[in-house]
């Protein structure tokens, strides 16, 4: 049983990787199943989006739409958020649900991104029900500091929420990032190539999210990269665990979100304790 004061970066939790293109829905990738813990139970979710401008300053449904390529035709994001939604009004208490949120848009006013996300956010969502990056920022200089001297806050303080995170094209979560903070109701994450030992903490200043795509063939690199990034606060998502061996490879390493493809009938998907595991010790 993990402590329900742990807090959030010395957790390890299973997430899905593109949510919205599994067979299950989102209600299904959440729900955990005690007696057979590898179907769902998914508490980290992805969601790829693209810009569609239309004069409402990202208010309308239709301004943000999920979708892996630009200038698709897929659904509002805001769908994606009501099934979020419906999920907290079934379950109130439900644990943390962090959810990556991946920007693919590469061209247009990339300085207006901000302004409309956190307005399409306010308008289909529920602030209410975020934790965002204010909240850790406390009194400190920048994110990074914060989360290294405070930590995140514990999985009991965080039931009932979700945790935004703005991902994908670099020039927009960064500017988004770099924006002022006590507005923005999304974290950012910072990609980590695996290939490279020692990564530069002081990039983090302003994001406290590391996003890494992990595989078996850099393991002897990434699992001492992982330590690095967990010890300066941060917490660490890696993504397309879609092997047994790459999977129990990131779990040794200590990754906080482990997103798969395989949400469902594969029985070594899941942490050991699910739906949170304690981490290896740093």
């Amino acid at each position: 049983m993990v402590p329900v004061m742990t807090p959030l970066n010395q957790l390890q939790f299973k997430g899905s990787h593109n949510s919205y293109q599994r067979n299950e829905d989102i209600h299904v990738q959440i729900y955990g199943d005690i007696a057979f813990p590898y179907q769902g139970g998914c508490h980290g979710l992805e969601f790829d989006f693209t810009r569609h401008t239309d004069g409402s300053g990202g208010k309308a449904a239709s301004y943000f739409e999920v979708t892996h390529d630009q200038g698709g035709d897929g659904s509002p994001l805001a769908a994606y958020f009501g099934y979020l939604l419906s999920y907290h009004l079934l379950h109130p208490d439900h644990d943390v649900v962090f959810v990556t949120l991946c920007i693919k848009s590469q061209d247009g006013d990339v300085t207006a991104f901000p302004s409309e996300f956190n307005a399409y956010i306010g308008e289909w969502f529920l602030e209410s029900l975020l934790f965002t990056p204010s909240m850790m920022l406390q009194d400190e200089p920048n994110l990074r500091v914060a989360a290294e001297r405070h930590g995140w806050p514990t999985r009991e303080s965080l039931v009932g929420k979700f945790i935004f995170c703005v991902s994908g094209t670099e020039k927009w979560k960064a500017y988004y990032a770099d924006s002022n903070v006590f507005q923005q109701l999304c974290f950012a994450d910072l990609d980590v190539d695996v290939a490279k030992a020692n990564p530069d903490l002081t990039l983090f200043s302003s994001r406290v999210v590391a996003n890494m795509f992990l595989s078996s063939g850099h393991h002897t690199i990434w699992a001492k990269t992982v330590p690095q990034l967990r010890s300066a606060g941060l917490l660490v998502r890696g993504y397309q665990l879609d092997s047994e061996t790459v999977w129990d490879q990131a779990l040794a390493a200590g990754v906080n979100i482990l997103a798969t493809d395989e949400v469902t009938g594969h029985s070594w998907a899941h942490v050991p304790t699910p739906p949170f595991s304690i981490a290896p010790p740093l």
